[in-house]
C-alpha cells in the first residue's frame, strides 16, 4: 500500500537552500521529475515540480541525483508533511 504522505524533518542544506529533500525511495509519491503540481498550504497555493541536481557527495565512483522541491520559509528541525489531495494536487503543512 503507498501511503499518501511524506514527512520529513528538514536539515539545516534544506533551511539554507530553500527545498524539502525528496528521498528516493518516494520518489514515486508526487509526480514525474519537472512536472508541475500544486502544492496548497494555509497562504494559499502554488506551483511546484521534484527537481534535482547531479552529485557526488559518495566519491567519483558513485555519481548520483539529489531530489527536491523548492519551498522557502523552512526552519531547521521543523517537521514537514506533504499529503496527497489529488492526482496533481498536494497540501503543505508543518506538523
Amino acid at each position: 500500500m503507498m501511503k499518501t504522505e511524506y514527512r520529513r524533518k528538514i536539515s539545516s542544506e534544506e533551511e539554507r537552500e530553500g527545498y524539502i529533500v525528496i528521498l528516493k525511495n518516494r520518489l514515486s509519491f508526487f509526480p514525474h521529475l519537472r512536472k508541475p503540481f500544486t502544492m496548497k498550504d494555509k497562504k494559499g497555493e502554488k506551483q511546484a515540480s521534484v527537481e534535482s541536481y547531479h552529485c557526488s557527495c559518495q566519491g567519483p565512483d558513485l555519481p548520483h541525483e539529489h531530489y527536491f522541491i523548492r519551498w522557502s520559509g523552512l526552519k531547521k528541525g521543523m517537521t514537514v508533511a506533504v499529503e496527497k489531495a489529488g492526482d496533481s494536487s498536494y497540501s503543505f503543512s508543518v506538523v
